[in-house]
């Protein structure tokens, strides 16, 4: 009863409380004076998410240790995201360091993800293989029509493309894994979603350069928080359900 209070009312606090700040700066129409009176806030709530983390952690042990790991480097990269001074200061654009902190962070989510299903379990179709490739094309064509911007710098360009596509393959596992099982592995593929919808509004916007409306920054974040806490919940419960099968 303890895990389900936990998975349910930490998410809900974070994501309600985040939907009460964006409404109370709601008259501020510059989303760099939004981010500017915002970034602490926002850091606060990835720490709050990194809380989560540790506790369910604390709750699986050894086996959610990886996931621990992806939320920490997700915080790093939101620290360079939200362009904390000193951020800027080492770095001429610190969404770059963001990018490779991100990165980080889904490798550590994929490596979680393979300790809960082995890739021959996964790919045991072409239904498996199609969707992957689905999910890597399709992110790509959109990426040069709405993110590539020949005016920023290519380390930036480079370095989100890449992202991109290691994101999409993870993805693509979640949304195989529920494909091929259902149950609890829906959060999982909801979260992955969301993670994707979170980077794919933020690359159209900042990574771009030339849009920014008025929820720049609020509309990714808040996709990202409800991302982030449907992928903690659905490690957790899955693993817990595939240990108690086996």
């Amino acid at each position: 009863m303890v895990y389900y209070l936990i998975l349910t009312a930490i998410p809900f606090a974070i994501v309600s409380a985040f939907c009460i700040h964006w409404y109370t700066i709601s008259e501020e129409s510059d989303p760099t004076s939004r981010l500017k009176i915002s970034r602490g806030v926002y850091f606060g709530f990835s720490f709050q998410v990194l809380v989560f983390a540790w506790l369910l952690f604390q709750m699986g042990h050894a086996r959610f240790s990886y996931p621990l790991y992806a939320i920490a480097f997700s915080m790093l990269g939101d620290w360079f995201n939200l362009q904390f001074p000193l951020a800027k200061k080492y770095m001429k654009d610190p969404v770059l360091g963001g990018i490779f902190s991100f990165a980080i962070a889904q490798v550590f989510f994929i490596l979680a993800f393979q300790k809960l299903i082995s890739w021959t379990e996964l790919y045991s179709g072409t239904q498996s293989y199609l969707v992957t490739a689905v999910l890597l094309i399709l992110p790509a064509v959109i990426f040069y029509f709405r993110v590539y911007n020949p005016e920023r710098s290519k380390w930036v360009m480079a370095s989100a493309f890449v992202y991109g596509l290691v994101l999409c393959f993870f993805v693509s596992l979640c949304i195989n894994a529920y494909l091929l099982y259902g149950g609890v592995w829906v959060y999982l593929a909801i979260g992955a979603g969301f993670f994707l919808l979170s980077d794919a509004v933020m690359g159209e916007t900042t990574i771009n350069g030339t849009r920014h409306p008025k929820w720049e920054f609020q509309v990714p974040w808040v996709t990202y928080l409800i991302a982030q806490c449907l992928l903690l919940i659905g490690f957790f419960l899955v693993s817990h359900t595939r240990m108690i099968a086996h």
